[in-house]
């Protein structure tokens, strides 16, 4: 097994030190995946909608799928250049204590001239917000006199990469490029590019701090609601931690591995920072060479630790009582710093 342990080692131990779900609730995971995707809304957003993906019958024939590019600007010098061509439109997505918010910001030689604040549903992801903006933003040069030929300027370079698809089913980024092949048509131009975050560009900061606002202070409902299957899955999945959790809790195996880790989150984070062996293996799960466990299977004449023969040898007793490793208990307990106690051996690293 991936975690190293004895054979006799039960699954109640394995499956969590080997940070592997049960079976069962994977398959479960699964299904409800594929409920949602069929249109069955979750729990924690009733009346909400998934943001469905689209058909690939209803992409434009692959010959007329163009990538749209963008160029990375890196001084501010750049931005003038930019700026003195077409009208610039800044646009930015931010996540803020669990508060979504998009904005726009235009800016004409120099200074701002309009701007759009734009909220979103709190389930909603950063890049569906920097999305949402760069949508924003084309409808602006669709309706407003003046930025028929304007710069986009974002970010988010995840964002601008997704247009570089002209495959994908995205339905946000297939909206954004059917707006610019719409602008194009009606002899309109639109060019985008990458800024690096908060390095001091007026336009960009501004953006910025719009955004943080419609996260924050917007209290108009959403212009964006529909959820990401990426919040699907977490959703899904931190159900199943639950489930999980109760099994491990109630179960019948498993009572040694449960001192060392009594919540299996804790037990998640802690062993993706082990590199598993047998030794270690056998203390979190018991399952080794102590004489209370040889002595089950008959390869120790008694289960007694020879400390006085009275007490049974279990990995709890070697690592809290016995005599005979006080030295190196006292050594590992000051390199940890802390005294090793029942309570303390599911202390967090």
């Amino acid at each position: 097994m991936i975690c190293k342990a004895h054979r006799t080692s039960s699954l109640t131990s394995c499956a969590a030190l080997a940070r592997i779900i049960p079976l069962d609730l994977r398959a479960q995971e699964q299904l409800d995946i594929y409920e949602i995707k069929r249109g069955k809304s979750i729990e924690q957003l009733p009346g909400r909608k998934l943001a469905i993906p689209i058909s690939p019958f209803n992409l434009p024939h692959p010959a007329f799928r163009v990538p749209e590019t963008y160029n990375d600007i890196c001084t501010e010098k750049d931005v003038e250049m930019i700026e003195n061509n077409w009208p610039a439109i800044y646009t930015d997505g931010s996540k803020i204590a669990g508060k979504v918010g998009a904005a726009v910001s235009c800016w004409e030689n120099g200074r701002e001239t309009h701007k759009v604040k734009i909220k979103l549903g709190n389930h909603c992801s950063v890049f569906q917000a920097e999305l949402v903006a760069i949508l924003k933003a084309l409808s602006i040069i669709k309706s407003k006199r003046g930025f028929s030929k304007s710069n986009i300027l974002s970010d988010s370079r995840s964002a601008l990469e997704s247009l570089s698809n002209p495959s994908t089913l995205n339905p946000l980024v297939a909206e954004i490029l059917e707006d610019i092949e719409e602008i194009r048509n009606n002899q309109g131009e639109v060019k985008f590019f990458w800024i690096k975050a908060h390095c001091g560009i007026p336009g960009n900061e501004r953006a910025d701090e719009l955004a943080k606002l419609a996260a924050q202070t917007s209290k108009q409902a959403p212009t964006y609601d529909c959820f990401p299957l990426s919040f699907a899955k977490r959703q899904i999945r931190d159900n199943s931690i639950i489930r999980w959790q109760e099994r491990y809790s109630t179960s019948n195996t498993g009572s040694t591995t449960r001192k060392f880790f009594p919540c299996i989150k804790e037990a998640y984070k802690t062993m993706c920072k082990v590199k598993m062996n047998n030794f270690i293996s056998q203390i979190l799960t018991g399952h080794g060479g102590f004489k209370s466990y040889l002595f089950r299977f008959k390869l120790s004449q008694s289960p007694y630790c020879s400390c006085d023969n009275q007490t049974s040898q279990t990995i709890e007793h070697i690592l809290l009582d016995c005599p005979k490793f006080a030295y190196a208990r006292l050594s590992c307990e000051q390199s940890m710093g802390f005294a090793l106690k029942e309570e303390t051996l599911c202390k967090s690293y």
